[in-house]
């Protein structure tokens, strides 16, 4: 490994957009698993609806940290 690709793998972890990304993901991630399996949490919306948006909320979650992962460890 060359110092330049040492130089570039300890930069990663200072990205500030790489951060932003996985806390996006893990915060799309938290709130649909609350809407889906906390039925105390915003009550006022009605079960359809957030069966629904959960699970859509979750696969976003998902594709967010694939993108997030296929950005900063895929390149070459």
């Amino acid at each position: 490994m060359s110092t330049d690709d040492r130089i570039r793998n300890t930069r990663k972890f200072r990205n500030p957009l790489f951060i932003l990304g996985i806390t996006m993901t893990a915060f799309y991630v938290i709130l649909g698993s609350l809407l889906l399996f906390v039925k105390d949490f915003l009550p006022e919306v009605s079960s359809e609806f957030r069966n629904i948006f959960a699970g859509m909320v979750i696969i976003y979650g998902v594709y967010r940290g694939w993108r997030v992962y296929a950005d900063y460890y895929q390149k070459k």
